[in-house]
């Protein structure tokens, strides 16, 4: 997607119980998926780390780290993370709320007093969550732009005077009313961070933990420091391989500014199994789907830094990450302690359905299937008419719920809804499968958008609104 995930391609299946064959045995069959998905999809190099209850079960680097060098990628290649990362910053404002120096109704006009008056309302809560109305500047045609192409060191905004214009952007809806992504809000609790512990963001995380958990890797991503096995970030253009920028830590900061390893990530995904950084209640309200504050389903499930769902009963959580030159994606299947993790140095590439497909490599009970006799062709035909619909801002607002029908009239709704539009028509709109949800449904779909195949979620509530349209 976009840089830093305008928008939000995010979560679908988790693993069915089982008893895992060891991946050594279907090594070749995981190399020969991720090095075709590669040529597919033009990633110049990736590395990939599959996490079994902790433990490295496979970790290998495909493709190249650098076209111009023709250097391989590696396993502890170091690429750009983007909003992979915003869990690492959930992690250390729940550190501070075990310690009783924040609170998580705390208003966020406490930490920032010269904010404007209508973010009175707003919580640290509401931050974590994306619900707090505030406009992600990223999503904003000058941001992107700025986001994009700002190489120069002398003229990156301040803090301050990226706070003066944080403060001057609209709030697009009452606070805890429906969800829209926003890297605006995780940038404010970076700051949050520093002002309730007394050391910069990045003191804090090193302390916590990096250090303690020796990852080694994972740092801002200032591009002076000399940093061993650094990837180079491309995109494909006009049919050949461009160099992107680096993302500099002033635009991005706590929302997305990170370096890290395929093997730093297991490290850290290791770690969520123990309370060696947070408590079990801590990683549970992290894992947990918020709702309105009226109890209505989010367009999103997400919980504090994770996208959260569940598959027929099995829990997963996971988030992606994009910047202009690196895409990734951290899939951690909860009742069955596996994990997938996938560094890439392409940007704008949704590394969410390679995650699911290679769980289901591993796991064929998990794999999704192709087609299946359509108990509702009525429903399916809606549903095609109405994705088609969102996809030419021409749809039936009726048919959707109004936390849905709110969150397309943001700035990361459109965005996110051109970037899908952005792959094509709609052509093939193919039934998978179904499963109830409280007292609605979610149906499942393979979908051709521009002849190329891709997964769709939909939860439709008992009244038939649509309420959720995810991708993955």
């Amino acid at each position: 997607m976009a840089p830093m995930r305008v928008g939000c391609p995010a979560i679908l299946i988790a693993l069915l119980a089982g008893l895992a064959a060891p991946i050594s045995v279907k090594g070749d069959q995981i190399d020969d998926y991720i090095k075709a998905q590669m040529r597919q999809l033009h990633i110049p190099g990736a590395s990939l780390a599959i996490v079994r209850d902790g433990h490295i079960a496979k970790a290998q680097g495909y493709g190249f780290a650098n076209l111009e060098l023709q250097a391989s990628a590696r396993k502890d290649t170091v690429y750009e993370i983007g909003s992979t990362s915003k869990q690492f910053t959930a992690a250390a404002i729940m550190m501070l709320v075990e310690e009783d120096k924040v609170r998580l109704e705390d208003p966020i006009t406490k930490y920032f007093t010269e904010a404007p008056q209508r973010w009175r309302g707003i919580t640290i809560r509401h931050l974590l969550t994306h619900t707090s109305g505030i406009q992600n500047h990223v999503a904003v045609p000058h941001w992107l732009d700025v986001f994009r192409t700002n190489l120069a060191f002398e003229t990156t905004p301040s803090r301050d005077e990226l706070l003066k214009m944080f403060f001057k952007l609209p709030l697009e809806f009452q606070a805890g009313e429906t969800w829209a992504y926003d890297n605006t809000g995780y940038y404010l609790l970076g700051i949050i961070i520093e002002k309730a512990s007394g050391k910069s963001y990045w003191q804090f995380l090193d302390e916590r933990i990096f250090k303690p958990l020796g990852m080694r890797a994972t740092r801002n991503t200032d591009p002076q420091p000399i940093v061993p096995n650094r990837a180079s970030g491309y995109e494909w253009k006009n049919n050949r391989f461009e160099n992107r920028p680096v993302l500099l830590p002033a635009i991005a900061f706590s929302a997305g500014s990170f370096l890290s390893t395929a093997e730093d990530m297991a490290k850290w995904d290791a770690a969520l199994y123990s309370e060696k950084l947070l408590k079990k209640s801590s990683l549970e309200q992290m894992w947990s789907a918020q709702v309105t504050k009226d109890g209505a389903a989010l367009p999103f499930n997400y919980g504090f830094g994770w996208f959260v769902d569940s598959y027929h009963g099995h829990r997963l959580v996971q988030h992606s990450g994009g910047t202009p030159g690196f895409s990734s994606v951290i899939y951690r299947f909860l009742n069955d302690k596996i994990t997938i993790i996938i560094l890439t140095n392409h940007g704008d590439r949704v590394l969410d359905q390679l995650a699911v497909d290679l769980a289901g490599i591993d796991l064929p009970v998990l794999k999704r299937p192709e087609a299946n006799p359509d108990p509702d062709p009525a429903t399916t035909s809606r549903l095609k008419d109405v994705m088609s619909g969102l996809l030419t801002e021409k749809y039936e607002s009726a048919s959707l719920t109004p936390e849905m029908r709110s969150f397309l009239g943001t700035a990361s709704g459109k965005a996110l809804w051109k970037w899908i539009a952005d792959h094509g028509a709609v052509g093939s709109f193919v039934f998978s499968d179904r499963e109830d949800r409280g007292d609605g449904q979610v149906l499942r779909y393979k979908v051709s958008l521009g002849g190329n195949s891709y997964w769709f979620s939909v939860l439709v509530t008992k009244d038939r609104k649509i309420a959720q349209v995810y991708w993955w």
